[in-house]
Protein backbone atom coordinates (compact mmCIF):
# COMPACT_ATOMS: atom_id res chain seq x y z
CA UNK A 1 0.00 0.00 0.00
CA UNK A 2 1.32 3.19 -0.81
CA UNK A 3 0.99 6.20 1.27
CA UNK A 4 -1.16 7.87 -1.29
CA UNK A 5 -3.26 4.56 -0.60
CA UNK A 6 -3.50 4.64 2.46
CA UNK A 7 -6.67 6.39 2.36
CA UNK A 8 -8.98 7.24 -0.73
CA UNK A 9 -9.55 10.88 -2.04
CA UNK A 10 -12.76 10.71 -1.96
CA UNK A 11 -12.64 10.16 1.94
CA UNK A 12 -10.22 12.80 2.82
CA UNK A 13 -12.28 15.39 1.18
CA UNK A 14 -15.37 14.17 3.52
CA UNK A 15 -12.78 14.16 6.51
CA UNK A 16 -12.06 17.83 5.63
CA UNK A 17 -15.93 18.96 6.71
CA UNK A 18 -15.00 17.61 10.62
CA UNK A 19 -13.45 18.95 13.25
CA UNK A 20 -12.26 17.35 16.22
CA UNK A 21 -13.76 18.32 19.66
CA UNK A 22 -12.71 19.26 22.61
CA UNK A 23 -14.20 20.01 25.98
CA UNK A 24 -12.33 22.83 26.96
CA UNK A 25 -10.05 25.56 25.73
CA UNK A 26 -6.86 24.86 24.61
CA UNK A 27 -3.04 26.44 24.52
CA UNK A 28 -0.81 25.32 21.56
CA UNK A 29 2.28 27.11 20.23
CA UNK A 30 0.67 28.41 17.15
CA UNK A 31 -2.35 29.83 15.56
CA UNK A 32 -5.53 27.81 14.75
CA UNK A 33 -8.59 27.46 14.15
CA UNK A 34 -10.03 26.87 17.53
CA UNK A 35 -10.27 28.73 21.07
CA UNK A 36 -7.55 29.41 23.34
CA UNK A 37 -7.26 29.78 27.09
CA UNK A 38 -4.75 33.12 26.10
CA UNK A 39 -6.43 36.24 25.16
CA UNK A 40 -5.68 37.49 20.80
CA UNK A 41 -7.45 39.00 18.03
CA UNK A 42 -9.90 37.18 16.52
CA UNK A 43 -13.90 38.24 16.26
CA UNK A 44 -15.27 36.98 19.41
CA UNK A 45 -15.19 39.32 22.10
CA UNK A 46 -14.25 38.26 25.53
CA UNK A 47 -13.50 41.15 28.07
CA UNK A 48 -12.45 44.00 28.98
CA UNK A 49 -8.83 45.25 30.74
CA UNK A 50 -7.19 48.49 32.34
CA UNK A 51 -4.80 50.17 29.68
CA UNK A 52 -1.18 49.64 30.88
CA UNK A 53 2.14 51.21 29.12
CA UNK A 54 3.20 49.12 26.12
CA UNK A 55 -0.27 47.84 24.95
CA UNK A 56 -1.86 47.89 21.97
CA UNK A 57 -3.47 51.28 21.75
CA UNK A 58 -5.82 50.07 18.54
CA UNK A 59 -7.54 47.68 21.62
CA UNK A 60 -8.26 50.99 23.10
CA UNK A 61 -12.32 50.92 23.35
CA UNK A 62 -13.27 54.47 22.70
CA UNK A 63 -16.84 53.98 23.68
CA UNK A 64 -15.59 52.97 27.33
CA UNK A 65 -13.43 55.91 27.76
CA UNK A 66 -16.18 57.89 27.11
CA UNK A 67 -18.45 56.51 29.61
CA UNK A 68 -15.73 55.94 32.43
CA UNK A 69 -12.85 58.21 31.68
CA UNK A 70 -10.32 55.71 31.50
CA UNK A 71 -8.55 53.91 29.02
CA UNK A 72 -9.60 50.26 28.29
CA UNK A 73 -8.69 47.41 26.30
CA UNK A 74 -11.43 45.05 24.52
CA UNK A 75 -9.76 41.50 24.68
CA UNK A 76 -10.93 39.17 22.14
CA UNK A 77 -10.56 35.36 21.96
CA UNK A 78 -7.69 33.83 20.73
CA UNK A 79 -7.38 30.83 17.80
CA UNK A 80 -4.84 28.44 18.79
CA UNK A 81 -3.62 24.83 17.03
CA UNK A 82 -5.17 21.87 19.12
CA UNK A 83 -1.84 19.26 20.36
CA UNK A 84 -2.92 15.79 19.02
CA UNK A 85 -1.23 13.01 20.18
CA UNK A 86 -2.15 9.37 18.44
CA UNK A 87 -1.00 6.40 20.27
CA UNK A 88 -1.61 3.23 17.70
CA UNK A 89 -1.26 -0.05 18.99
CA UNK A 90 1.05 -2.46 16.61
CA UNK A 91 2.05 -5.25 18.65
CA UNK A 92 1.47 -8.22 17.65
CA UNK A 93 -2.12 -9.13 18.84
CA UNK A 94 -2.82 -6.30 16.63
CA UNK A 95 -1.73 -8.24 13.21
CA UNK A 96 -4.45 -10.73 12.97
CA UNK A 97 -8.03 -10.54 11.85
CA UNK A 98 -9.95 -10.01 8.64
CA UNK A 99 -10.08 -7.40 7.89
CA UNK A 100 -6.61 -7.06 9.48
CA UNK A 101 -6.53 -4.90 13.20
CA UNK A 102 -3.06 -2.99 12.48
CA UNK A 103 -3.90 -2.14 8.58
CA UNK A 104 -7.26 -0.33 10.20
CA UNK A 105 -5.81 1.00 13.13
CA UNK A 106 -3.76 2.46 10.89
CA UNK A 107 -5.91 3.68 8.26
CA UNK A 108 -8.04 5.15 11.58
CA UNK A 109 -5.30 7.18 13.04
CA UNK A 110 -4.74 8.40 9.72
CA UNK A 111 -8.29 9.76 9.10
CA UNK A 112 -8.26 11.18 13.02
CA UNK A 113 -4.59 12.93 11.37
CA UNK A 114 -5.90 14.24 9.07
CA UNK A 115 -8.95 15.65 10.41
CA UNK A 116 -6.44 17.82 12.84
CA UNK A 117 -4.02 18.50 9.71
CA UNK A 118 -6.74 20.20 7.98
CA UNK A 119 -7.40 22.59 10.73
CA UNK A 120 -3.96 23.29 11.35
CA UNK A 121 -3.52 21.40 14.53
CA UNK A 122 -0.24 19.69 15.09
CA UNK A 123 -0.02 16.21 15.20
CA UNK A 124 1.76 13.87 17.03
CA UNK A 125 1.91 10.18 16.20
CA UNK A 126 3.48 7.00 18.78
CA UNK A 127 3.30 3.52 18.05
CA UNK A 128 4.13 1.01 20.74
CA UNK A 129 4.50 -2.81 21.28
CA UNK A 130 6.61 -3.45 24.01
CA UNK A 131 7.42 0.08 23.88
CA UNK A 132 7.13 3.51 22.54
CA UNK A 133 8.29 4.48 18.89
CA UNK A 134 7.97 7.96 18.03
CA UNK A 135 6.32 8.74 14.34
CA UNK A 136 9.06 11.96 14.15
CA UNK A 137 8.77 15.28 14.61
CA UNK A 138 4.95 16.49 15.01
CA UNK A 139 3.02 17.38 11.86
CA UNK A 140 0.82 20.42 10.70
CA UNK A 141 -1.26 21.34 7.49
CA UNK A 142 -2.22 19.51 5.35
CA UNK A 143 0.82 18.79 3.10
CA UNK A 144 2.01 17.12 5.76
CA UNK A 145 -0.42 14.16 5.85
CA UNK A 146 1.68 12.19 3.00
CA UNK A 147 4.61 11.82 5.19
CA UNK A 148 2.23 10.99 8.62
CA UNK A 149 0.65 8.17 6.06
CA UNK A 150 4.01 7.44 5.05
CA UNK A 151 5.68 6.91 8.57
CA UNK A 152 2.44 5.13 9.83
CA UNK A 153 2.83 2.40 7.00
CA UNK A 154 6.85 2.07 7.58
CA UNK A 155 6.22 0.88 10.68
CA UNK A 156 6.03 -2.87 11.36
CA UNK A 157 3.40 -4.87 13.76
CA UNK A 158 4.81 -7.19 16.28
CA UNK A 159 5.95 -7.84 19.59
CA UNK A 160 3.94 -7.95 23.22
CA UNK A 161 2.43 -5.38 24.58
CA UNK A 162 2.93 -3.23 27.16
CA UNK A 163 0.97 0.22 28.67
CA UNK A 164 2.81 1.10 31.52
CA UNK A 165 5.81 2.12 28.87
CA UNK A 166 3.80 4.77 27.52
CA UNK A 167 3.94 6.50 31.28
CA UNK A 168 6.81 8.67 30.17
CA UNK A 169 6.29 9.70 26.28
CA UNK A 170 2.44 10.94 27.46
CA UNK A 171 4.01 12.49 30.51
CA UNK A 172 6.15 14.96 28.10
CA UNK A 173 2.29 16.30 26.61
CA UNK A 174 1.63 19.48 26.43
CA UNK A 175 -2.53 19.62 27.70
CA UNK A 176 -4.71 18.78 24.49
CA UNK A 177 -5.80 16.22 23.11
CA UNK A 178 -5.08 11.79 22.83
CA UNK A 179 -6.68 9.40 20.90
CA UNK A 180 -5.12 5.81 21.74
CA UNK A 181 -5.96 2.86 19.40
CA UNK A 182 -5.78 -0.80 20.76
CA UNK A 183 -7.08 -4.06 20.84
CA UNK A 184 -6.97 -4.21 24.58
CA UNK A 185 -5.69 -6.94 24.89
CA UNK A 186 -1.73 -6.39 26.53
CA UNK A 187 -0.83 -6.92 30.04
CA UNK A 188 -0.42 -5.08 32.46
CA UNK A 189 -3.46 -3.09 32.50
CA UNK A 190 -4.28 -0.22 30.39
CA UNK A 191 -5.07 1.91 33.45
CA UNK A 192 -1.20 2.57 34.15
CA UNK A 193 -1.26 4.15 30.59
CA UNK A 194 -4.79 6.09 31.12
CA UNK A 195 -4.12 7.53 34.71
CA UNK A 196 -0.47 9.17 33.09
CA UNK A 197 -3.36 10.82 30.28
CA UNK A 198 -5.35 12.19 33.29
CA UNK A 199 -2.09 13.46 34.99
CA UNK A 200 -0.92 15.05 31.30
CA UNK A 201 -4.36 16.81 31.51
CA UNK A 202 -5.38 14.85 28.17
CA UNK A 203 -8.70 14.45 26.76
CA UNK A 204 -9.67 12.48 24.14
CA UNK A 205 -10.71 9.02 23.29
CA UNK A 206 -9.41 5.24 24.03
CA UNK A 207 -10.39 2.80 20.65
CA UNK A 208 -11.06 -0.58 21.21
CA UNK A 209 -10.55 -2.53 17.72
CA UNK A 210 -11.50 -5.61 17.35
CA UNK A 211 -11.63 -8.09 14.40
CA UNK A 212 -15.00 -9.82 14.00
CA UNK A 213 -13.52 -13.41 14.41
CA UNK A 214 -12.65 -12.23 18.01
CA UNK A 215 -16.20 -10.42 18.77
CA UNK A 216 -18.02 -13.94 17.53
CA UNK A 217 -16.43 -17.05 17.03
CA UNK A 218 -16.98 -18.09 13.81
CA UNK A 219 -15.66 -22.22 14.29
CA UNK A 220 -16.25 -25.22 16.44
CA UNK A 221 -14.12 -28.49 17.34
CA UNK A 222 -10.98 -28.74 18.80
CA UNK A 223 -8.05 -26.50 17.58
CA UNK A 224 -4.38 -25.61 19.15
CA UNK A 225 -4.51 -21.86 19.58
CA UNK A 226 -1.45 -20.09 19.52
CA UNK A 227 -0.84 -16.31 21.65
CA UNK A 228 0.12 -13.77 18.48
CA UNK A 229 2.61 -11.94 21.16
CA UNK A 230 4.12 -14.51 23.24
CA UNK A 231 4.11 -17.82 21.18
CA UNK A 232 2.76 -19.92 23.81
CA UNK A 233 0.30 -22.37 22.45
CA UNK A 234 -3.13 -24.00 24.35
CA UNK A 235 -5.29 -26.34 22.98
CA UNK A 236 -8.98 -25.61 23.19
CA UNK A 237 -11.93 -27.24 22.41
CA UNK A 238 -14.87 -24.56 20.78
CA UNK A 239 -18.45 -25.88 22.66
CA UNK A 240 -21.43 -23.48 22.96
CA UNK A 241 -20.09 -23.34 26.98
CA UNK A 242 -16.50 -22.78 25.82
CA UNK A 243 -17.40 -20.08 23.33
CA UNK A 244 -20.07 -18.64 26.16
CA UNK A 245 -17.54 -18.26 28.38
CA UNK A 246 -14.99 -16.12 25.57
CA UNK A 247 -17.42 -14.28 25.07
CA UNK A 248 -18.46 -13.35 28.45
CA UNK A 249 -14.77 -12.81 29.31
CA UNK A 250 -13.91 -10.35 26.31
CA UNK A 251 -16.75 -8.47 27.22
CA UNK A 252 -15.88 -8.44 31.07
CA UNK A 253 -12.17 -6.80 29.20
CA UNK A 254 -13.91 -4.14 27.12
CA UNK A 255 -16.73 -3.09 30.15
CA UNK A 256 -13.04 -2.47 32.36
CA UNK A 257 -11.39 -0.37 29.94
CA UNK A 258 -14.93 1.82 29.49
CA UNK A 259 -14.85 2.12 32.98
CA UNK A 260 -11.04 3.07 33.58
CA UNK A 261 -11.61 5.31 30.47
CA UNK A 262 -14.65 7.03 31.99
CA UNK A 263 -12.93 7.35 35.22
CA UNK A 264 -10.21 9.01 33.56
CA UNK A 265 -12.02 11.52 31.86
CA UNK A 266 -11.59 10.08 28.35
CA UNK A 267 -14.34 8.61 26.03
CA UNK A 268 -14.74 5.23 24.45
CA UNK A 269 -15.74 3.34 21.92
CA UNK A 270 -14.99 -0.55 20.72
CA UNK A 271 -14.55 -0.65 16.95
CA UNK A 272 -14.76 -3.29 14.95
CA UNK A 273 -12.86 -4.11 11.62
CA UNK A 274 -15.24 -5.61 9.55
CA UNK A 275 -16.81 -1.47 10.21
CA UNK A 276 -15.24 0.58 7.20
CA UNK A 277 -13.54 3.46 8.27
CA UNK A 278 -15.18 5.96 6.76
CA UNK A 279 -18.16 5.34 8.98
CA UNK A 280 -16.23 4.46 12.36
CA UNK A 281 -15.41 8.32 11.40
CA UNK A 282 -18.56 10.15 10.32
CA UNK A 283 -20.79 7.95 12.82
CA UNK A 284 -19.11 6.64 15.20
CA UNK A 285 -16.57 8.80 16.36
CA UNK A 286 -19.21 11.79 15.58
CA UNK A 287 -21.75 9.94 18.12
CA UNK A 288 -19.04 9.75 20.25
CA UNK A 289 -18.50 13.67 20.60
CA UNK A 290 -14.53 13.03 19.43
CA UNK A 291 -15.90 14.77 15.61
CA UNK A 292 -18.16 16.88 14.95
Amino acid sequence: MTPAALLEPALLRRLESLALQVRRAVSGQMGGERRSRRRGQSVEFADFRNYTPGDDFRLIDWNAYARLDRFMLRLFVAEEELPLSLFVDLSGSMDWGKPNKAETARRLAGAIAYVALAALDRVRLTVFADGPTSGGAPYRGRRAAAALFARLQSLPAGGVTNYEKLVWPIGRQRPGMTVLITDGLGQPSIDTALAALQRAQQEGAVLQLLAPQELALDWSGDARLKDAETGIEREFTATPLTQGSYTRALQQRTDDIERVAHRRGLRFARLSTAEPVDQMVQITLRRLGLLG
